[in-house]
Formats: C-alpha cells, sequence, structure tokens
C-alpha cells in the first residue's frame, strides 16, 4: 500500500520520466439538494473552488512534457479541469469548450449497477454510512460489483491515457472506491475522506512498475 502523496511529489516522479494518470475530485461545490435525481449535474464551483483549482494546476505546471484532460459531463467537474487548466497555462489547448467529457466519469459509472436506486439510497441520508458499507462488503443494491468495477475503469482511463499527465475530473466516491480496491486507501472515514481537489492515482513508472495512491491536494 502506497501512502498519501502531495502533489510535490507526484511533480517529482513526473519529472523523473514517470507518466500518471489523476483521477481527481472536482472543486468545492454548493450543496446538492437530495431531491435532485442529477446529483447535482448542473452545479457550478465556487469562487474558493476555481482558486483552489488553479492553485493546484499551478503546482503541477512545467512538470509533464505532455498533458491531457477528460471530464466527467457534470458542470463542476468541467469547471474544475477547466480551471486546473489555467493554473498549468495550458488553457489555450484545454478550456471548457475543448475538454472531451465521459458519461463513465460522471453518473454513468463503472460503480453504478442502476443510478436511480444509487440515488434512493443518497436521498435517505447516511451517504457516508452506505458509501463505507460499499466499500467493506463490496456489493450493495443498486451498485456494481466493486472489483469488477475498478477493472473496468482502471481500464477506461488507461485507454485515454494519451499524455504523460492525463486528468480525469470526476467524483469522490468513484475514486475512493478505485484505491480500497486498488489496496491504496486508509481505512476511510469521514475525517480522511476523499477532499475536493484529491486525486486517485495511476503512476507509471518506468520499466513498467505500476503503482497507486492517494494524491493530497491540501498545501503542506
Amino acid at each position: 500500500m502506497t501512502a498519501d502523496m502531495t502533489i510535490e511529489g507526484m511533480v517529482e516522479l513526473l519529472k523523473g520520466g514517470a507518466r500518471a494518470v489523476l483521477m481527481m475530485r472536482h472543486a468545492q461545490r454548493p450543496h446538492i439538494d437530495p431531491e435532485d435525481t442529477t446529483f447535482g449535474a448542473n452545479l457550478p464551483i465556487t469562487e474558493a473552488g476555481a482558486l483552489a483549482a488553479r492553485s493546484v494546476g499551478a503546482r503541477l505546471k512545467g512538470a509533464a512534457e505532455s498533458v491531457a484532460f477528460m471530464s466527467s459531463p457534470l458542470y463542476r467537474t468541467r469547471l474544475t479541469a477547466a480551471n486546473v487548466a489555467i493554473g498549468m497555462g495550458v488553457e489555450e489547448a484545454w478550456n471548457l469548450d475543448t475538454i472531451p467529457v465521459a458519461p463513465e466519469l460522471g453518473n454513468s459509472s463503472f460503480y453504478f449497477a442502476d443510478q436511480n436506486r444509487v440515488w434512493q439510497t443518497f436521498r435517505d441520508g447516511g451517504f457516508y454510512e452506505h458509501v463505507f458499507k460499499y466499500i467493506r462488503e463490496k456489493r450493495m443494491d443498486g451498485f456494481a460489483q466493486l472489483d469488477d468495477a475498478t477493472d473496468r475503469l482502471e481500464e477506461f482511463v488507461l485507454a485515454h491515457a494519451n499524455a504523460q499527465l492525463s486528468i480525469f475530473t470526476t467524483h469522490d466516491l468513484y475514486n475512493a472506491a478505485f484505491l480500497s480496491a486498488r489496496g491504496a486507501a486508509p481505512e476511510w472515514t469521514v475525517e480522511n475522506w476523499v477532499g475536493f481537489l484529491d486525486s486517485a492515482a495511476i503512476i507509471l513508472h518506468p520499466g513498467g512498475r505500476r503503482e497507486y495512491a492517494l494524491v493530497r491536494s491540501s498545501e503542506v
């Protein structure tokens, strides 16, 4: 199991020749209405969230010879990707209109077998209780089997990782589930949960070794 990694640690690996996939949780957003069956698909990010995303981008700036983005279709993830790109200084190539979107990173997640059933579960309350149970037991009504979903997600992102650093803006549940299935997560609690702009990382080292890590966005 790999311990939590900082963005600066990721930069060091990239400068050393590694390739990386960052499945990055979106930036801070307003509260989601529990009656919203789209999980807040049209919610933006806050002003503080936009500034934080630009800061993360600035910390990654120049670390990789090439960078690519893909986003969940939800507005907050698209805005996150665009603001990270601004921070990295690559917004002319990657912006809100040009960053490709993939349903598999959003509400059509590999981890959802029945989106409406998942929404009903979360609407009834106890988000963390349900998520922790799913990750622990690997099965839950409305969800796909966790290990199978993780394999499919990894296959998907690696097939679309066409740069030294590929950033996929997505959502906390998927990041936590992915890292747990790969043995690279702590025992999740509310306190150590995947924060805004934290990433589930796949690190591809020169020579072929593959590593998984939780990359924390908080400043050190």
